[in-house]
C-alpha cells in the first residue's frame, strides 16, 4: 500500500479550532468562568 507525502502531511497538523493549553489557556469551562453556566439547581427553586 502507498500513501501519498500529501496525505501523510495532513495527518500530522493540528486539527482546527481552540487550543487546550492547560490552566492557562484554551476554552472557557465552569472553573474558570461560573457566571456564564445556566445551573439546573437554581430552576427548581
Amino acid at each position: 500500500m502507498t500513501t501519498s507525502k500529501k496525505k501523510d502531511d495532513e495527518v500530522r497538523k493540528d486539527p482546527p479550532g481552540p487550543v487546550d493549553h492547560g490552566r492557562n489557556g484554551g476554552m472557557a469551562t465552569r472553573e474558570n468562568a461560573p457566571e456564564v453556566v445556566e445551573r439546573s439547581d437554581d430552576d427548581e427553586k
